[in-house]
């Protein structure tokens, strides 16, 4: 990977060693989403494994929406 900056590598990938996001599988009628858990309520999602090609263009399966459980409307 080439990498251009106005600043040094280091500065840029400051903290990747330690990242580590737990991501978990939630299963739904043709396939699963996998998302990443913001905390112990709300998931991002950074994945869709579908048997439905219609799936991947639903704005409800995109990555990066966040899901909260408790609420009615999500972002």
């Amino acid at each position: 990977m080439i990498y251009y900056a106005a600043f040094p590598v280091e500065l840029a990938f400051e903290g990747y060693e330690t990242f580590a996001p737990e991501y978990r599988s939630l299963p739904f009628a043709r396939g699963c989403i996998i998302v990443e858990a913001l905390s112990p309520t709300s998931f991002r999602i950074v994945g869709l494994i579908s048997s439905e090609i219609q799936d991947y263009l639903q704005p409800q399966f995109q990555p990066g929406r966040i899901i909260d459980l408790y609420s009615n409307s999500s972002g």
